[in-house]
């Protein structure tokens, strides 16, 4: 049993890659959309593909998050860490900069913060703008002892600003903000002793029409989890020619294959001696002919 999609209604090329582990047995399992998996792919993950090594195709699947299924657990993956800086200025405003290795998802922030023991303070997280050092600001967010992790709006950035109103009070001090991104999942039906891989990065994919939803609502236990490995630059495209897979019994052998050719080049010479016998014969009568 396996759901497959040819990938015709797709297009573009894929640019990244990221191997899955050998599946021991046969059955459902979650794939876990990594932080690195999700920043090279679409806001919308409409270019994502699970592709088996074997036969090239795409097998199909169900993305399960808290946007496509409402009533899923709500699970989180920290981000790697960013590079944090902080500057406290003259007008009363603190400007801390989160700067990450790539355009990482970010849907929840959470903040430590040493010091004050009392304090509450507005602020807004901001996203740079096309021009660098320009920041626009993004949602509003209030920080108090007992508030310090946030859910904000999607938003796929290497780089956050958040801007903190401190009035007349001394700059909080803040020894780490921990991104988070929400937990996403691709359930497929995959095959024991086969190889798969994702694939993303595909500006020009759609969204893929799978009826697999069908089988997964009477799923009663959560499929095994694998982790995708590590992105690598790839160049595969979306729509790939797939001949049928043939049986073991309908492979020739190398011997067969070879007498097969030979039978074919001395068929062709056969017939390149007859054509050149045929235009000799009819040069020799055209001179005779000339002659009388």
């Amino acid at each position: 049993m396996i759901f497959v999609f040819s990938g015709a209604g797709a297009q573009g090329i894929f640019t990244c890659r990221a191997a899955l582990d050998t599946i021991r047995k046969d059955g459902f399992y979650r794939i876990v959309l990594t932080p690195q998996v999700v920043a090279k792919s679409r806001v919308d993950l409409a270019d994502v593909r699970i592709q088996s090594l074997t036969d090239k195709r795409f097998v199909s699947y169900e993305l399960i998050d808290r946007w496509t299924t409402p009533d899923s657990q709500e699970q989180w993956l920290e981000l790697p860490r960013a590079e944090i800086t902080q500057k406290d200025s003259s007008n009363k405003h603190s400007y801390i900069t989160l700067q990450y290795a790539e355009a990482y998802e970010v849907d929840r922030l959470a903040f430590l913060i040493q010091s004050p023991v009392f304090y509450k303070r507005e602020a807004h997280v901001a996203l740079e703008g096309g021009t660098p050092g320009e920041w626009a600001p993004f949602v509003d967010i209030t920080l108090a002892p007992g508030k310090k992790t946030f859910d904000i709006p999607v938003v796929k950035r290497r780089r956050l600003r958040i801007d903190i109103a401190n009035a007349d009070n001394s700059p909080l001090v803040i020894r780490e903000i921990t991104g988070f991104q929400a937990a996403h999942y691709l359930v497929a039906y995959l095959q024991a002793g086969l190889a798969y891989q994702l694939l993303t990065g595909n500006a020009e994919a759609v969204t893929p029409n799978y009826d697999l939803k069908s089988f997964t609502d009477s799923l009663t236990a959560a499929p095994p989890m694998i982790l995708p490995g590590r992105v690598e630059k790839t160049a595969v495209a979306a729509s790939q020619p797939i001949a049928p897979a043939a049986k073991a019994g309908d492979q020739p052998s190398g011997n067969r294959q070879g007498l097969l050719l030979w039978g074919i080049l001395f068929a062709i010479l056969i017939l390149l001696v007859y054509f050149s016998v045929r235009m000799v014969k009819a040069i020799t009568q055209k001179e005779r002919h000339d002659r009388v």
